[in-house]
């Protein structure tokens, strides 16, 4: 732990509070039905002298991590210094060393995680990673009109800019205050009316693997404490405290972690949050001190992205994702963002689709706005809709209803899980915001919900080490809990559950043979017959219908367009159709459905090939 630092200057920047203590007020009734009225969306903001931008491919060659803007390579750099006073420009992704056959490193790809920095590189570059700048200015600007300004005036070196919009944190173990978890196992409540995640059910089947590594994206670690002191990862490259970038990574003595807000090796926690967070993920458990995490033998890798305010800017939160799958083949597989805010973002976009291609899955708060996320888009939790490895979690309660604070959304929002009266461990520092002195701390929010359902995924990695993000997203959606209350308000319509999350079924779906366009109706119908969960028995679970202007390939697919609200499966035998949304623009695509079953055993149809003309 660092001694106590100075506080720097920063503007207050207020955008979601994904972490209530108890007691504290939420503003509004805390009944547990959504109100009808939609609250009055937070609008989004932003460090006032930063600017993300996307450079075009073969402009940018930054071979340093920060470049002094009159001593840029380019004249347009060096024409903003002049002008609009540029001061520096960040590298947001570390140089690696390329892989030297790219083809072959990515054709593995295609079937695994990265093993090196060198095919992490491919990675970086294929999302345009590589090209990813902060640029620093000495006074305040206006982010969103320069934003603007810029791709008007270099529409050849720039492909995109936004803003850096800041969001908000948001087998039975011995340990002392096991019996106060409730939302791993309510023992006080009938079986059919329990409220948890069915957690030591799943510990008999495992208890995770210590070379499942999650990354807790959050304001850092108290690492002095004592249920969480031998949980960190370690870097094997790394030696410590000798001042050299062993491994080459572009992080000095990153032995275990990052500091991304002050760019140093120590992620030490100044708020609270994360050492909150970290714990519920995966505390030390069954060793007769404190609390139990979900994900027992699991290691944390702490990336501090939010400050002692609990502010987290998207390029941090962007670098941290992208150190987050550098270290893909060290063994992370899970990415915890417990924060959030209003908006969109390309850059974060971006390292979570190159986090998927490296095979790890992110866990994003639905938020605490009491908001329909379909209506009002939530960062980053919206991109559930777009990629195949984002979570969306809201919050329930002990009576397996709706947190009346937690975000919901039928499209946008994927499953609940428990976020009332969580129990868990925070820096002892009471200095920090959070900080208390006995280390533990009880609160409400889709942040603890979130933090529970990444130790879930971390066992699923650990029972089913070849699975690939999507096959866990289906897993922990397939099995939940289905209950009333989260009826067409989650995708899944419930709360997770850790022990049906870890079912073993290797027998796939049956692909679907007979997709084709029906001919005798108005509007444009897709039909098929469905097929089952075991093949052609039983009931499948999910559906994911997408359409491309060519022939979709598996080096094609993240390119292909996901339809937001496919049908869900009948049982097998059951002649279905869907019919196209008028929103899909004029031309031919090529359509295809892949279909999931319970344990995310994946079978693809047919494809059709569909002309569309208004």
């Amino acid at each position: 732990m660092r001694s106590a630092r100075q506080n720097t200057p920063r503007t207050r920047l207020l955008v979601l509070v994904l972490c209530l203590l108890t007691g504290s007020p939420i503003g509004r009734p805390k009944s547990s039905a959504v109100s009808s009225v939609e609250p009055q969306p937070i609008p989004p903001r932003y460090i006032p002298y930063h600017l993300i931008v996307g450079f075009r491919p073969g402009v940018l060659a930054l071979t340093e991590p920060v470049t002094r803007a009159e001593a840029a390579p380019y004249a347009f750099l060096r024409d903003l210094a002049a002008t609009m006073g540029l001061r520096e420009i960040i590298r947001m992704a570390p140089s690696l060393p390329p892989p030297p056959d790219r083809r072959r490193a990515s054709e593995a790809l295609a079937q695994r995680a990265p093993r090196s920095y060198s095919e992490v590189a491919l990675l970086l570059e294929r999302y345009g990673l590589d090209r990813l700048a902060l640029l620093r200015f000495a006074h305040p600007i206006d982010p969103v009109r320069w934003a603007q300004t810029l791709l008007r005036r270099y529409p050849e070196e720039i492909e995109f800019a936004e803003p850096d919009y800041v969001l908000r944190s948001h087998r039975v173990p011995n340990d002392p205050l096991f019996g106060q978890q409730w939302y791993l196992r309510d023992r006080n409540v009938f079986p059919e009316r329990r409220a948890d995640i069915w957690a030591p059910e799943a510990w008999d089947i495992t208890t995770g693997r210590s070379d499942v590594v999650i990354a807790v994206i959050d304001t850092g670690i108290d690492a002095s404490h004592p249920d969480l002191a031998r949980k960190l990862f370690v870097n094997p490259g790394e030696i410590p405290n000798n001042g050299v970038d062993d491994d080459r990574n572009g992080f000095v003595d990153d032995v275990s972690g990052w500091d991304f807000v002050r760019g140093d090796p120590d992620p030490d926690d100044e708020n609270g949050h994360g050492t909150w967070m970290s714990s519920l993920a995966a505390a030390e458990t069954n060793n007769a001190v404190d609390i139990a995490g979900v994900g027992w033998e699991s290691r944390l890798l702490p990336l501090k992205a939010g400050d002692e305010r609990g502010n987290f800017p998207i390029s941090t939160l962007t670098r941290a994702i992208t150190y987050a799958v550098t270290m893909a083949p060290f063994g992370v597989r899970v990415i915890n963002m417990s924060l959030g805010g209003p908006g969109t973002s390309p850059a974060l976009e971006r390292a979570l689709a190159a986090a998927n291609d490296a095979r790890l899955i992110a866990i994003a708060a639905a938020g605490n706005d009491g908001q329909n996320n379909d209506v009002t888009s939530h960062l980053p939790s919206y991109l559930t809709t777009r990629l195949d490895n984002v979570v969306a979690v809201a919050a329930t309660d002990r009576f397996n209803q709706l947190a009346s604070f937690s975000n919901y959304g039928r499209l946008s929002v994927d499953v609940g899980a428990p976020g009332v009266g969580i129990l868990g461990l925070t820096t002892q520092n009471t200095s920090a915001e959070l900080g208390r002195s006995e280390g533990t701390i009880i609160g409400n929010g889709t942040s603890q919900a979130t933090a529970l359902v990444s130790g879930i995924a971390a066992l699923i990695f650990s029972a089913y080490p070849e699975s690939t993000p999507i096959q866990v997203k289906i897993r922990l959606l397939a099995n939940v809990d289905r209950i009333p209350e989260l009826a067409n308000r989650v995708v899944s319509g419930g709360r997770v559950n850790a022990f049906r999350a870890l079912e073993r079924d290797d027998v796939p779906p049956a692909p679907i043979t007979d997709l084709r366009l029906l001919t005798d109706v108005t509007s444009l119908t897709l039909t098929w017959t469905a097929t089952g969960d075991d093949g052609l028995l039983g009931r499948a679970a999910f559906y994911d219908i997408r359409y491309s202007p060519s022939p979709i390939t598996a080096n094609t697919l993240r390119f292909a367009t996901r339809v937001k609200d496919p049908p869900r499966p009948q049982p097998a035998g059951t002649i279905e159709t869907w019919t196209l949304p008028p929103d899909i623009p004029p031309r031919t695509y090529y359509f295809l459905i892949r279909v999931f079953d319970n344990a995310g055993n994946m079978a693809e149809s047919n494809q059709v090939e569909v002309t569309i003309t208004r």
